[in-house]
């Protein structure tokens, strides 16, 4: 984000911006006949702050059948015969397909580890030291873990080639010393989130204009993408500093 660029929550810079432009013509060109359903369908967010829909045009021509209706509101209740969004309105249905989504933060959900409770750990901030490794749980590895998630372009395969490689230079370290176990440093570990999280703030995925998506905690924080180049990231974990890590 541009903290300079204005108005911010329209866009968060000025590529932002031009993106929004792109968007707002390609959606135009489909419903621009329609003032009313332009208006609905035209984001009042900055663009890419949520996960953007791929649509070569079908969705929104859908959209304008006379058979279709779109509401904005959200689905407060079901009842036996339809739904009741957050405004009261009833909207009778025959079939309804409750596409909410999933938890993306909720990270080993549901699985249950007897032993150390990682998730008493995190509690409701899941992190991990370049989405991998967590201090206080040796010989313990993540793939797509906290702030592995890609939503800015790249492949999720390229972010598990990142952890595995990361995953074998640490087993090399462990291998080639008298040690059982091995687990990143807390030093490591903190410098490694604070940087994280301050990189996130300046991602459109964290703009104060953007009210809700997926992408963050209960907090309000986004904990599961990666903030960083991924060309830096590939680096990091291409060759990690043993002196991030104990073996004992």
């Amino acid at each position: 984000m541009g903290p300079a660029w204005e108005p911010q929550h329209r866009s968060v810079s000025a590529v932002n911006d031009v993106v929004r432009t792109m968007f707002t013509q390609w959606i135009t060109d489909q419903v621009g006949d329609d003032p009313d359903l332009l208006a609905a369908v035209v984001p009042d967010y900055p663009p890419t702050g949520k996960r953007a829909l791929q649509d070569n045009g079908s969705w929104l021509r859908t959209l304008r059948r006379d058979h279709v209706h779109l509401v904005r509101a959200g689905a407060q209740r079901l009842t036996e015969d339809g739904i009741v969004d957050s405004t009261g309105t009833f909207h009778r249905a025959d079939v309804i397909v409750w596409a909410t989504g999933f938890r993306p933060n909720d990270f080993l959900t549901p699985l249950r580890v007897t032993g150390r409770d990682l998730h008493r750990f995190w509690g409701k901030r899941p992190r991990a030291h370049l989405g991998v490794t967590v201090p206080g749980f040796p010989n313990f590895f993540l793939l797509y873990g906290p702030g592995t998630n890609l939503a800015s372009g790249g492949s999720i395969i390229f972010a598990a080639e990142c952890a595995v490689r990361l995953i074998m230079c640490c087993l090399r370290l462990l291998t080639t010393s008298d040690g059982r176990r091995i687990e990143v440093r807390a030093e490591a570990f903190d410098a490694y989130t604070a940087e994280a999280r301050e990189e996130m703030s300046r991602k459109v995925w964290a703009s104060p204009h953007i009210t809700h998506n997926y992408y963050r905690n209960d907090a309000g924080e986004v904990t599961g993408l990666n903030p960083f180049r991924l060309v830096d990231y590939w680096r990091w974990t291409s060759a990690p500093d043993p002196g991030e890590y104990e073996i004992g």
